[in-house]
């Protein structure tokens, strides 16, 4: 009779526990996809929110619909392209939603829509376009996480902008993610790819004196880690020295590993905020997945850092949001509320 070996066994039992928790994690819905509003029926009370974009994932040889008509999925492009989004976002809006329409036709009065878009012909169109932005001499750069597609990525970005109430532009660096709950060892070599992306995009916005302020969800917090100790090593102190701040919301990032990136970083940005919780599903998962007992984003305090200039917030006692208590700080009203005034 065939019997696994205590190792082959261990790892069969992860295997189940990944797809089971996974599929609990993504459910029923449709995943997110962009919506236009190709007839501009937006009412007037609706909120247009511009989302400059830079990604490194390769479009489709489909041209005849505008940018993000086809797909900007999961193939890795070395290089960097750039456009505009303008989102708009419901007057009936609730704090921490994406209102997708689902299985709904879109409805402009209900549900978030592209209104606009607009692609540049390279870096400096997309810088152009950024300096005639007012307050543009402060950026938001936002780093989405594991299993995110670009829609995803950008009306997350839309609405956390609209939610904390965001007065400066506004970027996406969104990276090929595979937008699958299996692919998550995918990600992390895409992580791993686009360290070049993000540092370009970095250094586009360092080329005039501005505040450039860097965050960073799940995944994406190692992509944000491993550029910064890049830039650093590389000698493009000029790139560090203009992040005004950094923070990394639940960080799927091994806790070791963390440490020996941050103290490569020089100068290191301040102030640099680590925002945890004790409840995060995802990282449970992440953590089980990688045989360590837990992550980055779920570290207890900040004694774990060994004396590293960082701060930590603890989101564990914060109610609502989403289920699996890995996007709190973007989700929870009760969480917006708390950080918009931090």
């Amino acid at each position: 009779m065939f019997t696994l070996a205590n190792g082959w066994k261990s790892i069969l039992i992860r295997v189940l526990v990944f797809f089971i928790v996974s599929v609990s994690l993504v459910g029923c819905a449709p995943r997110g996809a962009f919506n236009f509003d190709d007839e501009k029926l937006t009412q007037e009370q609706a909120v247009v929110q511009p989302i400059f974009v830079a990604t490194n994932r390769r479009k489709s040889e489909v041209t005849t619909q505008g940018l993000f008509r086809q797909e900007f999925g999961d193939i890795r492009n070395a290089e960097v392209r750039f456009a505009r989004m303008d989102i708009s976002i419901p007057a009936s809006h609730q704090l921490g939603r994406i209102e997708w329409p689902g299985y709904a036709k879109p409805d402009p009065n209900k549900h978030f829509v592209v209104q606009n878009q607009q692609a540049y012909d390279g870096s400096a169109a997309f810088m152009a376009a950024v300096n005639a932005r007012e307050n543009h001499e402060d950026v938001f750069v936002f780093v989405h996480g594991f299993n995110v597609n670009t829609a995803e990525a950008i009306y997350r970005l839309a609405q956390v902008a609209h939610d904390y109430q965001a007065r400066i532009p506004v970027i996406a660096f969104s990276w090929p993610s595979a937008g699958s709950a299996q692919g998550y060892a995918y990600d992390r070599d895409s992580v791993m790819f686009s360290r070049d992306g993000l540092e370009e995009l970095l250094t586009l916005l360092s080329k005039r004196k501005r505040r450039v302020y860097l965050i960073a969800h799940s995944m994406g917090s190692h992509l944000v880690m491993e550029t910064l100790r890049q830039m650093s090593i590389s000698g493009n102190k000029r790139g560090l020295e203009q992040l005004a701040a950094v923070a990394l919301i639940s960080p799927d990032i091994d806790e070791d590993v963390f440490k020996q990136q941050a103290r490569r970083i020089d100068p290191l940005p301040k102030p640099f905020t680590l925002m945890v919780s004790q409840k995060d599903r995802a990282l449970d998962l992440a953590a089980f997945l990688t045989g360590k007992p837990n992550r980055l984003g779920s570290i207890p305090s900040a004694e774990s850092l060994d004396g590293l200039p960082i701060s930590v917030i603890d989101l564990s006692a914060i109610e609502g949001g989403d289920g699996a208590g890995h996007a709190t700080a973007f989700t929870s009203p009760e969480a917006i509320e708390q950080l918009r005034n931090w």
